[in-house]
């Protein structure tokens, strides 16, 4: 019996469009300046890769990928984009955050934007878990969103007010920070963005 066709969200199909060609995220290439050269373990974890655009270009700059994301669709883009030659530094996870039980010791972990999807009663689960698979020098990159977000009304998502975010990075050696709180659009219409984008990495 054929396995059924996996069911397929329009939401993110409109958003892996509207995302064609654009550019790799300039926080995570800020990140990649913060990992130390001499390090020989290149293993990057993205979670939530989404449109595979940082999956792509971290493996084509040398590192290592597990690709973590819920919707199949991002898996099937991330294995299209990427050229054959490189399929073996590739390794694609499709389940939800909630349902994680692992991950790898990494030295570069990426979270664009994703983080806020899982439901509040796994993120501090989830959240350890990252802690703990990034190695001695480790490096985190990603987004949380704050609790003035338009969408903070959403009880399946994750919010965080500036002082939880700092208790989250405590213990951390934060490289970058910076909170947005602005207007601008979604692909559901005008929104108010209010998010934290950081760097840290994990004292060595």
């Amino acid at each position: 019996m054929s396995k059924p066709e996996p069911i397929r969200n329009p939401m993110w199909a409109a958003y892996y469009q509207s995302h064609e060609g654009r550019p790799v995220s300039p926080l995570l290439k800020r990140a990649l300046t913060c990992v130390d050269e001499g390090v020989m373990y290149r293993q990057a974890v993205d979670l939530g890769c989404g449109a595979g655009h940082e999956t792509c270009f971290l493996i084509e700059t040398g590192w290592q990928v597990l690709a973590v994301d819920k919707e199949p669709q991002a898996i099937e883009r991330v294995h299209r984009l990427i050229d054959q030659d490189y399929h073996s530094r590739l390794d694609v996870r499709a389940i939800a955050f909630e349902e994680l039980a692992e991950l790898p010791d990494a030295t570069l972990i990426h979270a664009g934007l994703s983080l806020p999807f899982c439901h509040p009663k796994s993120f501090a689960s989830l959240w350890t878990m990252i802690l703990s698979s990034l190695t001695p020098g480790g490096v985190f990159v990603g987004q949380l969103f704050g609790d003035r977000d338009d969408w903070s009304s959403n009880p399946a998502m994750t919010f965080h007010s500036g002082a939880a975010v700092a208790d989250l990075l405590d213990g951390l050696d934060i490289r970058f920070m910076r909170e947005l709180d602005e207007d601008g659009k979604s692909l559901r219409g005008p929104k108010r963005w209010h998010r934290f984008d950081i760097i840290a990495t994990k004292p060595a």
